[in-house]
C-alpha cells in the first residue's frame, strides 16, 4: 500500500525533499566521510579535554595506553599549531561575551 503523502515516481521533485522516489540523497560514502572530518576537528580543537578525560579514566587494562595515545595526540596538536590557534580563538570569543 503506497502512502498518500508520497508522490509518484514520475514526478519532478520539487525544492527541498518532498519524500518522492527521485527526491536527493546523499550517498553513504560522502556522510560517512563528512562526519569523519568533523569528528577529526572535533578531537583537534579538544585536545586538552581529551587528556584530562584520559587522567579520569579508571584504573583497567588499556588504561595507560590510552592515556600515552591521549598525550601524544595533545602533544601532536601543540607541535602543529592547533592549541595556540584554539587558545587565541577561545580569548577572542571570552572578550566578545564581556
Amino acid at each position: 500500500m503506497r502512502q498518500p503523502w508520497l508522490q509518484s515516481p514520475d514526478t519532478t521533485p520539487t525544492a527541498g525533499d518532498d519524500f518522492s522516489p527521485r527526491s536527493a540523497t546523499r550517498p553513504v560514502g560522502a556522510v560517512a566521510l563528512t562526519l569523519g572530518l568533523v569528528l577529526l576537528l572535533l578531537a583537534m580543537g579538544r585536545s586538552a579535554e581529551i587528556v584530562e578525560a584520559a587522567y579520569g579514566l579508571p584504573l583497567v587494562p588499556g588504561t595507560e595506553g590510552l592515556i600515552a595515545i591521549a598525550e601524544g595526540w595533545d602533544g601532536w596538536m601543540a607541535a602543529i599549531g592547533v592549541k595556540d590557534l584554539v587558545g587565541w580563538l577561545r580569548e577572542v570569543l571570552a572578550a566578545g561575551r564581556s
